[in-house]
C-alpha cells in the first residue's frame, strides 16, 4: 500500500483532512494572539510622591548627588524638617548643617537660600573641621584614659550632625544631636553661618560633652534627636541616649534651662534603657527614643521608642516624671519589644515596627516613619486600642515588603531608603472628589437608586488634603506627598458594561425573549436539580 493511500486512510479512520489540520493550526494561533493581547492591560500609574528636594529628579540617589562638596541644591542624609509660614528648613546630617528655603520649592531640585553651621554652601566639616581634646574638657574630673582623646569642638555658630527642627514662637530651634545640645535663635535667621542665641543641654555654647561633662540632670542631653511643641509653650525633645523624653512646660529663658518633666524615667538623675532592665519593657520606660509629637488640641503626647520597635500614647500631657502610657501600637502589649511583633526583621505586617523614628499627626492622620523596613506607616484616626493595624503603607506596595527601593535597581517617586523625619500639613478642605462612580442626585430618592448604591458601586471616602514630607536619608532626598497610595479602581469598565444595551428604545428588562429562554435553559443544564441557579 502506497504512502498516500496510508494517510487517506488514516484521515478517513480520524475524519480529519489536511485542510482541516491547516485550518485548526490557523486558529490555534489566533486563540494565542487573543491570549497574548489579553494578558496586555494598561495601569493606571502607581500613586507617589509629587515633588523631590535635594535631588534632580526622582531616580538620584547619591550623596550631594555624587560630587565630592555640598551645594545649595544637594543634601547628605537629610534627618528632619521643618516649616514655617513659606520657609521650609532641613537638618542635612551628612553636611553637618541645616538648610533654608525662603520660599516653599516649586520644581525638583530647586537651591536652598540660606545655610546654618558652615560658613557657604561649599563646606561640609563637622564643628567647621575644630578639634579639642578630653584633657582639657576634662580637668578636675579624674578620668586619665582619656587624656590626649580627640574630639570635635564646637562654637556657637557650628553643627554636629543635627537632627530635630522647630519653629515655636517665632524663633528657630535645631537638635544639634553630635554637640549634645538645642540651639534657639532669636528669630528666623536671615544670614549664612548666623550664630544662635540660647542653648539648652549645656552651659555654654564652647561645651559639647554629653550630659554636661557626664552628669545627668534634668538639664542635660545626651544625644538628642527629635523635638516639638505644638502649641507654642511647651518644648518637648526626645533625648534619645538618656532613653528619656523631656518636657519644658514654658519657653526657657536661659541657657542651659531645667526641664520640668521626663517620661520613661522614674527621675531626673536616671538614664538607663527600659529603667536599667534593658528586656524588661513597661508601660512607663522608654528604649532609644527618635521622636516626639504633642498633639495641642486633644493634649496628647506620642514618642516614637525605636528600640523597643513601638510607639506610646499619653492621652494626656503628664504632669508629673515617669507617668505611664496609655496605648501601644507596633506591639500587641506593654511588655514586648522585638521588630515587626517578633517575626523577624524581614517579616513586616501592618501591626509591626523596625526601628521605628518618627511621628506626626493631624487632621489627615497619623504617619510614622517605619524605619528599618522602608516604609510609613499611616493610620486614618489615632489608635484607641493596642496592636491596631495601620490602613495604609506607603514606600511599599504590600504590608509584608520592607526591602530598600522596593529591591529595584534605582529610585523612584513610590519608594524608600531609610525614611527618617517626618513633615505633616493640613491642607484647608476643597470640594470633595469622590473615587469611582458619583451617588445618585437627592431628586432621585427611590427604591432603584438606593439599590445603586451597593457595596461594589459604593465611592470611597474622599482624600484628605495634606502635604507630607519625608526625609529619605538613604536616597539624600527629601520627596513630598500629596495623596495617599489607595489600590485603583478596576471596576468601572465591568459596571458600565452592565448599562450597555443593544436598543436605547426597549426598555430595561425587556430583552429579546429568545435570549431569555437561552440563557435559562443553560442555566438549568448546569444546575443540579433541587437548586436554583445563581444570578
Amino acid at each position: 500500500m502506497s504512502e498516500d493511500k496510508e494517510m487517506e486512510d488514516t484521515e478517513d479512520s480520524l475524519g480529519v483532512s489536511e485542510d482541516d489540520e491547516l485550518e485548526l493550526d490557523e486558529v490555534d494561533e489566533l486563540d494565542e494572539l487573543d491570549e497574548e493581547d489579553e494578558v496586555i492591560v494598561e495601569q493606571a500609574p502607581e500613586t507617589g510622591a509629587f515633588l523631590v528636594i535635594g535631588q534632580g529628579d526622582f531616580s538620584m540617589s547619591q550623596a550631594n548627588r555624587g560630587a565630592d562638596d555640598p551645594g545649595d541644591n544637594t543634601l547628605c542624609e537629610p534627618q528632619y524638617v521643618a516649616v514655617y509660614g513659606d520657609m521650609l528648613f532641613v537638618s542635612d546630617r551628612g553636611n553637618h548643617r541645616v538648610v533654608i528655603w525662603e520660599s516653599f520649592p516649586e520644581e525638583n531640585g530647586e537651591p536652598s537660600s540660606l545655610v546654618l553651621g558652615q560658613e557657604d554652601f561649599a563646606d561640609c566639616l563637622e564643628n567647621r573641621g575644630m578639634t579639642t581634646t578630653l584633657d582639657e574638657m576634662t580637668s578636675g574630673l579624674g578620668d586619665e584614659s582619656l587624656d590626649g582623646f580627640t574630639i570635635s569642638k564646637s562654637e556657637e555658630d557650628t553643627l554636629s550632625q543635627p537632627a530635630g527642627l522647630e519653629v515655636i514662637d517665632g524663633k528657630l530651634y535645631v537638635v544639634d544631636s553630635g554637640n549634645h545640645r538645642v540651639l534657639r535663635w532669636s528669630g528666623i535667621p536671615s544670614d549664612d553661618g548666623e550664630a544662635p542665641s540660647l542653648v539648652l543641654g549645656q552651659d555654654n555654647f564652647d561645651d559639647n560633652e554629653a550630659n554636661r561633662r557626664g552628669f545627668v540632670g534634668s538639664g542635660s542631653l545626651f544625644f538628642p534627636m527629635g523635638i516639638h511643641s505644638g502649641d507654642g509653650q511647651h518644648v518637648l525633645v526626645a533625648d534619645k541616649d538618656n532613653h528619656r523624653v523631656l518636657i519644658w512646660n514654658k519657653i526657657p529663658f536661659s541657657d542651659g534651662w531645667n526641664a520640668d518633666i521626663s517620661l520613661g524615667q522614674k527621675g531626673m538623675d536616671e538614664r538607663w534603657p527600659n529603667q536599667g532592665e534593658f528586656d524588661n519593657v513597661g508601660q512607663d520606660s522608654l528604649s532609644f527614643p527618635t521622636g516626639v509629637h504633642f498633639d495641642a488640641e486633644g493634649e496628647r503626647v506620642i514618642v516614637v521608642d525605636q528600640g523597643n520597635n513601638r510607639v506610646l500614647i499619653w492621652n494626656k500631657i503628664p504632669r508629673e516624671t515617669g507617668v505611664a502610657a496609655d496605648v501601644v501600637i507596633g506591639q500587641k502589649d506593654f511588655f514586648s519589644r522585638e521588630p515587626n511583633r517578633g517575626n523577624g526583621h524581614h517579616r513586616p505586617s501592618a501591626d509591626g515596627f523596625y526601628f521605628p523614628t518618627e511621628v506626626v499627626f493631624g487632621e489627615a492622620g497619623l504617619f510614622v516613619s517605619d524605619t528599618g523596613n522602608n516604609r510609613v506607616l499611616y493610620w486614618k484616626e489615632l489608635p484607641t486600642e493596642n496592636g491596631q493595624p495601620a490602613d495604609l503603607v506607603i514606600g511599599q506596595a504590600t504590608f509584608t515588603e520592607n526591602g530598600v527601593n522596593r529591591g529595584l535597581d534605582e529610585a523612584s517617586n513610590c519608594t524608600l531608603n531609610d525614611p527618617y523625619g517626618l513633615l505633616l500639613i493640613d491642607v484647608e478642605e476643597e470640594e470633595e472628589e469622590f473615587r469611582g462612580i458619583p451617588m445618585p442626585d437627592d431628586d432621585d430618592d427611590n427604591e432603584d437608586s438606593s439599590l445603586a448604591a451597593t457595596e461594589d458601586s459604593e465611592p470611597e471616602v474622599p482624600q484628605p488634603k495634606f502635604k507630607l514630607f519625608i526625609c529619605d536619608r538613604g536616597n539624600s532626598r527629601i520627596v513630598v506627598w500629596d495623596e495617599l497610595p489607595y489600590p485603583k479602581e478596576e471596576k468601572e469598565e465591568e459596571e458600565f458594561e452592565e448599562l450597555r444595551v443593544d436598543d436605547e428604545n426597549l426598555l430595561i428588562g425587556d430583552d429579546d425573549d429568545d435570549e431569555e429562554d437561552d440563557f435559562f435553559e443553560e442555566e438549568e443544564d448546569e444546575v443540579p436539580p433541587g437548586e436554583l441557579p445563581s444570578a
